[in-house]
């Protein structure tokens, strides 16, 4: 496809002219073609005279490209897996272009529709009927004596010392684990607890070497030195691991009763208290998991569902770029009710209760970005179907 053939397809979709054979063969180019080719037609139609009154600032329209090239790039990188079957309740075209920008949080996220055009979405604006996230992550290291130290407050540079070993904050806001050479001391293991509230992502280095990122309202468990014949750690809600290769030690993680054993591979394991099921998904490598006496090996691009109550272990293939979909600061959805939805959103902004007026049988499946406010994510919903949100004071109401 040439430039200007890709610049006239995109100018459509966002007039909301586009037709749906012309949508489809937008996306194939999409799923096919050069990422780097989209800037150029994005820049020419944003210059376009038909969108002079929409007043893009130039960090919304980098916003857009650099939203349209990750899921680009995701899609490639698994272009094996399939997407859910869409069940929208809106016109045939539209599921395609859903796929195309809502998945990418650009034509929910930035604009509302308006006739046979998009206009810019108001700012939303600050008031004790909407629900934000905090401003900066946040996260609380607990030591072994059991003192905590509050990220946020604390500069950069030494936090503790345990053992010999130094626990810093890089500049970037990090957190690792620093041996002093002979300072190092040879004792019963020491750990430490690192902990995300809701609506907080943080990265960590184990003291292995081992990144790990946490998810919102997650812990993890860990001794200051490994030391023996594993690397064992524990886990209470999500994680994304690249584990630091070493043949000698084992790497394990514990979580709900599951173990997730590896030597050096990168995977995702979600372990919510409030859930069902542990969930491992493996992007390399090779892990086993086990519970209960049950156990499967999972090969890149696979998932291991365990069951918590039984113990059973459910492998298949995995659809990786919803399984880390926040890491990269995205909702992903894939063919999921309303009420899997909101419990998914409660994780992180601070949602007192949810009411459900009517019955809500749509399903939903595209990535929307993480924003401050929840009621944008709810407005990008309602425009997917006849539902309706409404904000009071951290209380829910959706309604038909």
């Amino acid at each position: 496809m040439d430039s200007n053939r890709l610049q006239q397809l995109l100018t459509q979709y966002f007039e909301n002219t586009i037709t749906r054979e012309d949508c489809e063969e937008l996306l194939a180019y999409l799923d096919d073609g050069d990422p780097e080719g989209v800037s150029g037609a994005i820049d020419r139609a944003f210059q376009k005279r038909s969108f002079a009154a929409l007043r893009f600032d130039p960090e919304r329209k980098d916003t857009i490209y650099n939203q349209l090239i990750a899921e680009i790039r995701q899609r490639q990188a698994v272009s094996s897996q399939q997407l859910p079957a869409h069940k929208f309740s809106i016109a045939p075209w539209l599921k395609v272009a859903a796929l195309l920008i809502a998945a990418v949080t650009v034509g929910f996220l930035l604009y509302q529709a308006t006739g046979t055009g998009f206009g810019v979405s108001p700012e939303v604006s600050e008031n004790k009927n909407e629900i934000t996230l905090p401003e900066h992550n946040e996260a609380t290291l607990t030591l072994a004596d059991g003192s905590t130290i509050l990220l946020n407050d604390s500069s950069g540079g030494v936090l503790a010392r345990e053992l010999g070993v130094e626990i810093r904050k890089d500049a970037d806001g990090s957190i690792f684990y620093e041996a002093r050479g002979g300072d190092v001391v040879e004792a019963a293991l020491k750990y430490n607890t690192f902990s995300t509230p809701k609506g907080s992502t943080y990265r960590i280095l184990l003291p292995d070497g081992t990144k790990v990122w946490m998810n919102t309202a997650s812990s993890i468990r860990y001794p200051v030195m490994f030391t023996g014949a594993e690397r064992s750690i524990s886990l209470i809600g999500e994680a994304y691991f690249e584990v630091a290769p070493d043949a000698s030690k084992p790497f394990k993680v514990e979580a709900n009763g599951s173990v997730i054993q590896v030597l050096g591979t990168h995977f995702n394991v979600s372990a919510y208290a409030d859930e069902q099921q542990t969930t491992t998904t493996l992007l390399e490598g090779a892990v086993n998991v086990s519970n209960s006496g049950n156990m499967v090996t999972l090969k890149p691009n696979q998932q291991a569902v365990v069951d918590i109550l039984t113990g059973a272990i459910r492998q298949s293939a995995a659809n990786v770029r919803s399984a880390v979909a926040w890491k990269d600061g995205y909702f992903r959805f894939d063919d999921e009710s309303i009420e899997e939805i909101i419990d998914k959103v409660s994780r992180w902004y601070d949602i007192e209760a949810v009411e459900y007026r009517g019955e809500f049988n749509e399903r939903f499946s595209g990535t929307f970005q993480r924003s401050k406010n929840v009621s944008q994510l709810f407005s990008n919903l309602e425009k997917l179907a006849p539902i309706q949100f409404e904000i009071k004071e951290r209380r829910v109401v959706i309604m038909r």
